[in-house]
């Protein structure tokens, strides 16, 4: 582990990780927006940021000395995200002034013409930033560790062809995850509430990532408006 890596690593345990990111064509979706909502969760408290494209991360970093986890999100031929596929987007944030590179490093991802495994080490040595490896599965997780990643996160899971709907905190998949794997793990996706999130930390986890249930008005709207119809309010 890099110096480097390891004063990132300890900036952020233990702490909250908030992504401040919006879809194309939602409403946030606006760079002077991005970055007040940035300045309220860092007002917050968070931890860090986690950002998409280089133009988020270069207005992020001018708020704040955090830890900030840079990506690029883009779509294959059939509409599929994948996160950071290749060396020019990882250079593009890293330049940016992400710390961490986030890296789709699921199995589907190994057969592009430029597989992850071959973007570890040249994020590491051209770049010289941590790598996030986002996973989907503990086998995922366990090739990405060999491969020489930094961090596990489990940013994908519930997104892959393979664990499609699952849109809660999968805790047995999380525990599996904290005995096998040994690299520091974060967990992201479907978090929702605190108490998950010291429910986690509790069971080892290295940070948490919130994303939605704090930066989308959207989402969290919806989320209240199901609790008005569940059932057709009973009685």
């Amino acid at each position: 582990m890099s110096l480097s890596a390891g004063k990132i690593l300890t900036a952020i345990k233990g702490k909250l990780i908030v992504s401040c990111q919006a879809s194309k064509g939602d409403p946030l979706d606006d760079l002077d927006t991005l970055c007040r909502l940035t300045t309220s969760v860092l007002r917050g408290g968070a931890g860090g940021l986690r950002a998409e494209g280089h133009q988020c991360v270069a207005a992020f970093r001018a708020l704040t000395p955090l830890p900030i986890v840079g990506l690029v999100k883009m779509l294959d031929s059939v509409g599929d995200v994948f996160i950071t596929p290749s060396f020019a987007s990882a250079k593009s944030v890293s330049d940016a002034g992400a710390d961490v590179i986030a890296l789709d490093c699921t199995r589907r991802r190994l057969s592009e013409s430029e597989p992850w495994p071959a973007l570890i080490p040249r994020i590491h040595s051209e770049l010289g930033r941590v790598v996030c490896a986002d996973i989907a599965s503990v086998e995922d997780a366990l090739l990405a560790q060999a491969a020489g990643a930094d961090i596990v996160a489990t940013t994908l899971h519930g997104y892959t062809s393979d664990t499609r709907g699952i849109c809660s905190v999968d805790w047995s998949f999380l525990e599996k995850l904290t005995s096998t794997i040994a690299v520091p793990i974060i967990l992201e996706g479907h978090v929702t509430a605190p108490d998950e999130v010291r429910r986690a930390l509790c069971l080892g986890v290295h940070a948490v990532v919130v994303g939605s249930a704090i930066t989308r008005p959207q989402t969290i709207t919806e989320r209240f408006v199901a609790a008005t119809t569940l059932g057709e309010i009973e009685g």
